[in-house]
């Protein structure tokens, strides 16, 4: 992990469930960003209306919940930034989660086939999943383990389908192309690689905006 010491500004869209005021508690001795390239350049192009003032450390969006959980523990005082994917397969695997939201910025973009990030099942271009056997091999970026059993694998085996899964950390698509799989749960941009491979959206399983997250004792609209 890479720290510095930052001034940021942050802004962000309030949540409409949420109470209160808008305003992050201010200054935070550590904040932490997400690494990962599109994350961390989304995140940043957010963070400009309230100053955040701390210890700028950089880590992998996956690990960022479970890192802000940590130094709740140990009773310091920090936010992380993450994409809402990733907080929430580390709470499908956490149970009673100190961590929550404090803000979720949205995520637009136009140049996205759904306007955010959004994790997809997907298939071979001209067929139907009801067109496939019921014995399937299905390709899984393995960030998204939780994700996909509760919103797809789960599902379709309650249809009476065998599942094989494959967990995979990148290049998803490669397994569809060289016949590893017959279908790939990931996350879905522009959908360019998508459909250079071959493959089509069968599915829509989560749509992912930004999230600030805090001990939940600092949050306003927390998710356990």
């Amino acid at each position: 992990m890479r720290d510095n010491s930052i001034v940021y500004q942050a802004t962000s869209r309030a949540d409409p469930g949420r109470r209160g005021s808008d305003s992050l508690p201010s200054p935070f001795p550590i904040v932490l960003i997400p690494k990962n390239s599109g994350l961390k350049e989304k995140a940043l192009e957010n963070i400009k209306d309230e100053k955040i003032k701390g210890k700028i450390i950089e880590a992998r969006g996956e690990d960022i919940p479970l890192i802000v959980s940590e130094f709740v523990k140990q009773d310091k005082e920090v936010i992380g930034i993450t994409g809402e994917d990733l907080f929430k397969e580390f709470l499908l695997k956490t149970r009673n989660s100190n961590v929550g939201i404090i803000k979720r910025i949205l995520w637009e973009d136009k140049s996205f086939l759904f306007g955010k990030p959004t994790l997809c099942l997907l298939g071979e271009k001209n067929r139907k999943i009801e067109e496939m056997e019921k014995k399937l091999r299905i390709c899984i970026n393995s960030k998204y383990k939780e994700l996909a059993k509760k919103y797809c694998t789960n599902l379709l085996e309650n249809q009476g389908y065998n599942i094989e899964k494959i967990y995979a950390s990148g290049a998803t698509e490669e397994f569809f192309s060289n016949n590893i799989a017959d279908l790939v749960i990931d996350i879905v941009c522009s959908g360019k690689s998508a459909e250079e491979a071959g493959l089509k959206v069968y599915d829509k399983l989560f749509e992912s905006d930004i999230v600030i997250l805090g001990g939940k004792n600092e949050t306003i609209n927390s998710q356990g």
